[in-house]
This record gives structure tokens, sequence and C-alpha cells, in this order.
């Protein structure tokens, strides 16, 4: 029995723990200027402390555990509202696939960019801007080199000229 009630009080005490994240996390959300999902603030703030090791993992492992168990269970009432819907999914659907490549293409970008950012050495840092600095300077000395070539500004002042 005693050891009953020690696994209710850390399931209890893990679960509050989460919901006090979750509950400050919406209360902050509601100062923002946008809208922002209080849940995301909440996890970031449970993130937060537990990296500053504030709150221990093993206080807060036993829901976690149960919520990973359960993730399926907890998405079907988000399946069902987008099948009560499909007639608005199906109107939609080349703007959630554009959304969708987009999104994944800006993802794949950014952290392409940070992982170069952050394994290249000082030494091939340098020598990309100076790679980065000659492509521009041939690029500007070709563009003045043929700017005489650029025939779009003559038809128009010659059509002006005439008045016509």
């Amino acid at each position: 029995m005693i050891n009953f009630l020690k696994k209710l009080f850390g399931l209890v005490s893990s679960f509050l723990i989460i919901y006090a994240c979750l509950l400050i996390g919406k209360y902050l959300a509601g100062f923002l200027p946008f809208v922002f999902p209080g849940s995301i603030i909440g996890l970031l703030i449970l993130f937060v402390l537990l990296e500053i090791k504030a709150v221990k993992i093993n206080w807060v492992m036993p829901s976690g555990s149960l919520f990973l168990k359960y993730m399926a269970l907890l998405f079907m009432p988000a399946a069902v509202g987008v099948i009560s819907h499909l007639n608005e999914v199906y109107s939609s659907i080349v703007l959630i696939i554009f959304n969708i490549v987009s999104g994944v293409a800006l993802i794949i970008l950014v952290v392409g960019r940070m992982f170069q950012h952050f394994s290249e050495t000082p030494e091939e840092r340098r020598r990309r801007k100076l790679v980065y600095r000659r492509a521009l300077r041939y690029h500007r000395n070709m563009r003045r080199k043929f700017s005489h070539l650029n025939t779009s500004k003559q038809p128009a002042a010659t059509l002006n000229q005439e008045g016509e």
C-alpha cells in the first residue's frame, strides 16, 4: 500500500510540475503582442528549468513517460477534427502543400547555414568571405563593362523625343 501511494504521489507531483509550467506559459502568452501558443512557452519554461537543474528529471519522469506512452491517443481529437472539416482541407490543399514545402526548404536552408557557420574554422570563414567579395567585384565589373549593351532604356527615350 505504501509503495502504491509513493508511485501515486510521484505521478501527481510530476503532473503538477508540468501543469504549472503550462499555466505559467499560458499566462505569459497573454502578455505577448502577437498570438503564440502558451503550451509552447510552458514547454520552453520546463526545458529551461530542467537545464538549470531547478527541476530534476526524476521529478517529471513519471508523467513524462506516461505522456510518451499514450501520445498517439492524445492526437486522436485533432485527427477527428481534421476529418470533420475535410472539405475545407481539400479546398486549400495547394496552399497547404506550398506551406509544407516552403517550410521544409526554409528549415533546410537555416539549419544548413547554421551547420556551416558552426563547423567551419575562422580561416575557412575568412577564405569563403574573400571568395564572395571577389565574386561581387567580378559581377560589378561585368555589369559596368556591358552596360552599353543595355538597350531597354534607349527605345523609350526615342519614343518620347518623337512624340509618339
